[in-house]
């Protein structure tokens, strides 16, 4: 069983009117969790609790640092859209990611639990330890890319095209 996936929530604002904000988790190379519960989120109860262990049901939404999460094939929806808590998941016009609202604690544990098996499955990390919190637009670098591959470094006819060979002249 993982950690708490409370243990993973970090507050980054407060405003009177948007209500609070907390960090994303990254888990993997691919998905991105964000729990959130404020008097503006879909969450109970929908206020500002200080203690984050107080909120019975939170706001949860994924999506995928690369692709739409529910891009066939390569979207990591194709994984975790067969389990019990996707339900009650769906996707919010205009976004890229699957969102659940008044999700209960215990289900909200289980989503947290079910990326993280996702991520190990798909290689995409070997422990709990390289779950990150990151900014809602922090840039995300992919495993190809970390290691030099991928669209970075001239990957994807991004980089630099070989100079054309000047054609032979015919006289």
């Amino acid at each position: 069983m993982a950690k708490d996936f409370r243990e993973f929530v970090v507050e980054a604002s407060r405003h009177e009117q948007f209500g609070r904000w907390f960090k994303e988790v990254q888990v993997g190379m691919k998905v991105v969790i964000s729990f959130q519960a404020s008097d503006t989120h879909a969450c109970e109860p929908a206020e500002i609790l200080d203690d984050i262990y107080g909120y019975t049901q939170w706001e949860v939404s994924l999506r995928q640092t690369n692709k739409g999460i529910d891009a066939p094939k390569v979207g990591a929806w194709t994984f975790l859209k067969n389990n019990v808590w996707a339900k009650k998941f769906d996707k919010p016009e205009f976004q890229r990611c699957m969102a659940g609202e008044f999700i209960p604690v215990k289900e909200a544990q289980q989503v947290f639990e079910d990326v993280i098996d996702y991520a190990m499955k798909n290689d995409q990390m070997k422990s709990e330890d390289e779950i990150r919190i990151v900014e809602p637009d922090e840039e995300f670098k992919t495993k190809a890319a970390a290691s030099g591959g991928g669209c970075g470094g001239g990957g994807c006819g991004g980089g630099k095209k070989p100079a054309k060979k000047p054609a032979k002249k015919t006289q």
